[in-house]
């Protein structure tokens, strides 16, 4: 039953990704191009693992180390847009260039730490993976908190910034929040539960991307009405 859940799950979410980046193409990647490349990304390793995983199996070295290798470069990426997504609402701020260092060294640990950190454990293997996407998760979540606080004193704050920061709040808080959960299901028939959560809120995430960027003609409802005055003038 769960599978089956889950392969639903999957198709909407490549259906919502391939809508995102025809919604992002017409201008909108110019303002969010990080946006543009996780979104490139999340589906090009959706389609890998579905093809990976029906040639070899789910439980296969091939689709593990993918799987795993997907995780981690949609992780940093989402890590990455918490960060640059702070940095532009700080624009006005006299304080933006110092947070932008500081900022930028953020990056630089978050980068970094994984391999001081989780030293003990085989590098690339399944439980550095883990450990490297829980680090990220859990960075970014926290982040996020930073991103919020510097929309919320911003007065002329960006509206669509607002909204793409409230996808990628849910992005990052559902995977925080997944990896969480695991840590407290230790039974095995629980996990999908987990998985559940973390699968939900991230297509929630990409929903409101699609929403935001979604074309004018769909946030009129319809095809624009014309004005009275042409109806007036006969033509």
């Amino acid at each position: 039953m769960m599978l089956q859940v889950f392969s639903v799950l999957e198709g909407i979410g490549v259906i919502l990704q391939i809508a995102l980046l025809l919604f992002l193409l017409p201008g909108g990647f110019r303002k969010f191009p990080l946006l543009l490349v996780y979104s490139v990304v999340q589906l090009v390793t959706d389609v890998a693992e579905v093809a990976v995983s029906h040639q070899f199996g789910t439980n296969a070295v091939q689709y593990v180390r993918l799987y795993w290798t997907d995780e981690v470069l949609l992780d940093l990426l989402l890590f990455l847009m918490v960060i640059v997504f702070t940095y532009q609402a700080l624009e006005g701020n006299p304080l933006r260039s110092k947070a932008g260092r500081f900022l930028a060294g953020v990056v630089v640990i978050a980068v970094a730490a994984p391999f001081l950190v989780y030293y003990q454990r085989t590098l690339f293997s399944t439980r550095w993976f883990n450990g490297v996407s829980q680090w990220l998760n859990f960075g970014g979540a926290i982040m996020n908190l930073g991103l919020w606080t510097a929309l919320l004193s911003n007065k002329k704050r960006d509206p669509q910034l607002v909204m793409v920061s409230v996808g990628l709040g849910l992005a990052v808080t559902g995977a925080a929040l997944y990896f969480g959960l695991r840590q407290f299901m230790t039974r095995t028939d629980l996990r999908p539960f987990a998985e559940l959560v973390g699968v939900l809120t991230h297509l929630l995430g990409v929903f409101v991307w699609c929403w935001t960027f979604r074309p004018a003609i769909m946030r009129q409802g319809g095809t624009k009405q014309p004005s009275p005055a042409a109806t007036s003038s006969g033509y």
